[in-house]
């Protein structure tokens, strides 16, 4: 199970990269049509090319969301429960998404296969097939599923643990406070 945690972040990181990079591509892309636009310059394509990068960003980001258990639940409800409970409705959880991302790559399978049959391409955009954006969106929703059943796995197992708002708080002061340490520790013996 170690082995695949490692590979898992191995591809977040990559994943994370070029999602970095898409994020930029859309600032740098929208603000070349603000400034185009009010030169009067025509900006063919760019809204195309910012609306992939932003599907790209999304599709990736899901997996990475999944995997760290970054998932929408009402905390306020979530965190009076005992922890193994939290564990195994959050698993419960994991496996539902898994089969939703499931049932979403069936889906976007048959729309690859109809637009490489048909050689559809977007009427603004004719140099980019759109069974790229649909292979693209088809590889985040495997990743995603992929994602989901790891997690599912490490909770039924009690291998990973599902934390209250408020342990959530406290771990990110507690990394605060240790960074802040480091850094206080790294300039006072420079200083001396």
């Amino acid at each position: 199970m170690e082995g695949i945690k490692r590979v898992f972040d191995k591809v977040e990181n990559f994943v994370i990269s070029l999602c970095a990079v898409c994020l930029a591509a859309i600032i740098l892309v929208i603000m070349y049509q603000v400034i185009a636009r009010r030169l009067n310059i025509a900006t063919s394509g760019t809204e195309e090319l910012a609306r992939y990068c932003y599907v790209l960003f999304v599709f990736l980001l899901w997996p990475i969301a999944a995997k760290r258990g970054q998932d929408l639940r009402i905390t306020v409800v979530f965190d009076l429960l005992p922890n193994r409970v939290r564990e195994i409705i959050m698993g419960v959880f994991q496996i539902f998404m898994a089969g939703f991302s499931a049932v979403c790559v069936y889906s976007i399978f048959l729309n690859i296969q109809n637009t490489m049959k048909n050689g559809t391409t977007l009427s603004s955009n004719t140099w980019l097939p759109l069974s790229v954006i649909y292979i693209i969106v088809a590889v985040g929703l495997v990743l995603t599923l992929l994602a989901n059943l790891l997690r599912a796995a490490l909770l039924f197992m009690g291998q990973e643990h599902v934390m209250t708002q408020q342990e959530e708080n406290e771990a990110e002061m507690a990394a605060e406070s240790a960074k802040l340490a480091a850094e206080l520790k790294k300039n006072g013996g420079a200083g001396q």
